[in-house]
């Protein structure tokens, strides 16, 4: 890994719920994904990133392109979830997003700029625990696509290829929950096999054997009800030619839902004491 470009890949959930302004007293049954996250942040900081590019899947859809929050500044906040005054706001980092249009349209992808809207909440909320646990830099927010698997890693490779471009030192973030359908009280409803998707992408990254994550059975997929692959599959796709170091900070699924917090990359040797599972 270079001292310029990808500099941490990571993937990180995005319930509201872990917002203390959103969860009040239910934060306490997420508490081991919010320390993953305080975790999470620090070890951005500690490869220096200077920017931070999530791909979030509550992005506007486009079913054939992909799409990013174009405007100087992007903002969102936490009212949809009766908490108007947690906020979220960064500077766009406007060279990176010029060099991901480039590379992407020469691989023949499409991006289509969005301007007037505010942060999705699965943006929203990895965003909010950086700049809480003291990062601080610009941003790039994009949204997935319908397109195949294949479609979303090679748009990976156009993502570190962007960030080689204009030499700077980025992280990119996989926003995304894991199955909704945990519990018979999950929001989503229950399958008895929607497990089997979380235990696989566990397994996956426990073993650093990701290659196994974009060939998962698409029906189990279905059945668990995820919105966190693509997402997984951008960051795959990034880290392909890249000395991966994956790790599981943490995994948990209070609410039905599977909340997972994971490394792929990262180039600082500070990756900090183990981290507990549940």
């Amino acid at each position: 890994m270079t001292a310029s470009g990808l500099v941490f890949v990571g993937i990180a959930p995005h319930p509201p719920i872990m917002v203390p302004e959103v969860g009040r007293e239910h934060v306490a049954q997420v508490e081991g994904s919010v320390a993953a996250m305080r975790e999470f942040a620090r070890r951005i900081i500690a490869n220096r990133a200077e920017t931070v590019v999530i791909v979030s899947p509550h992005a506007p859809l486009q079913p054939d392109a992909f799409v990013v929050y174009a405007d100087q500044q992007v903002q969102g906040d936490f009212a949809a979830f009766r908490a108007p005054q947690a906020e979220v706001r960064a500077l766009t980092d406007r060279a990176l997003l010029r060099a991901v249009q480039e590379v992407a349209a020469e691989r023949g992808y499409r991006i289509v700029p969005l301007r007037g809207y505010r942060l999705d909440h699965g943006t929203a909320v990895p965003l909010y625990f950086l700049q809480r646990n003291g990062w601080r830099g610009r941003v790039v927010a994009l949204g997935y696509t319908f397109l195949s698997n294949d479609d979303h890693m090679r748009f990976g490779e156009c993502l570190r290829r962007a960030a080689e471009k204009v030499r700077r030192r980025v992280a990119l973030v996989a926003s995304g929950d894991l199955s909704h359908r945990l519990k018979p009280d999950a929001p989503a409803g229950y399958h008895p096999q929607a497990r089997l998707f979380d235990e696989e992408i566990t397994a996956s990254i426990r073993t650093c054997a990701l290659e196994r994550i974009p060939d998962m059975d698409p029906n189990l997929r279905r059945i668990a009800g995820e919105c966190g692959y693509r997402s997984m599959l951008v960051s795959i796709g990034a880290s392909r030619d890249l000395p991966r170091k994956c790790e599981l900070l943490h995994y948990e699924a209070p609410f039905g839902v599977g909340y997972m917090v994971a490394q792929i990359c990262s180039l600082s040797s500070d990756d900090g004491e183990e981290h507990g599972e549940k």
